[in-house]
């Protein structure tokens, strides 16, 4: 994300293979850099050449400098963010009118289909397939039913059968 000779920058790429690819970048502040403070040995006292000599002490960015940095991390997201969603939503309204064009072109079965286009191509589909469905439970039901009517058949036979074994005795 960053190097010493450039600023840190935040990007996003949206990438499709039927378009060009976007970019979005968003510079940074830079991170906070640690607090370096210089400080006297206190621990040789006996020692008069190592209690003179300075060391650099580094402590933590303050809590202040690191909250701001983060708040100026969200805003950047969010900023990105919306420009990516304001790109797609005009890359959606673009294709939505080439659609339009194209239909009223008659030009509805074009490759690059908008997800209208192929609601609508899928709703024909489901509309085929449920009547291929009627037709195969039709048939079924019919099938059922002459079963029914023959096992009835079969049922008025033997009751009839029956009958005539008790006339018989």
């Amino acid at each position: 994300m960053s190097s010493s000779t450039h600023p840190p920058t935040l990007t996003a790429k949206y990438t499709h293979t039927s378009s060009t690819p976007h970019e979005i970048s968003i510079p940074l502040p830079p991170p906070p850099t640690p607090q370096i403070s210089t400080s006297h040995s206190k621990h040789h006292h006996n020692d008069p050449s190592e209690s003179s000599k300075p060391e650099a002490l580094h402590t933590s960015p303050s809590p202040v400098a690191i909250r701001s940095h983060l708040k100026s991390l969200r805003d950047a997201v969010k900023q990105v963010q919306a420009e990516m969603n304001t790109f797609l939503t005009n890359k959606m309204e673009e294709e939505k009118k080439a659609e339009t064009l194209d239909l009223g072109n008659g030009k509805g079965k074009a490759k690059g289909k908008s997800g209208a286009a192929q609601a609508a191509e899928y709703m024909e589909r489901d509309g085929e397939v449920e009547e291929e469905m009627d037709d195969e439970t039709k048939a079924l039901e019919a099938e059922v039913e002459k079963l029914r009517r023959e096992e009835e058949q079969e049922r008025i036979e033997k009751g009839k059968g029956k009958k005539r074994k008790k006339e018989k005795e």
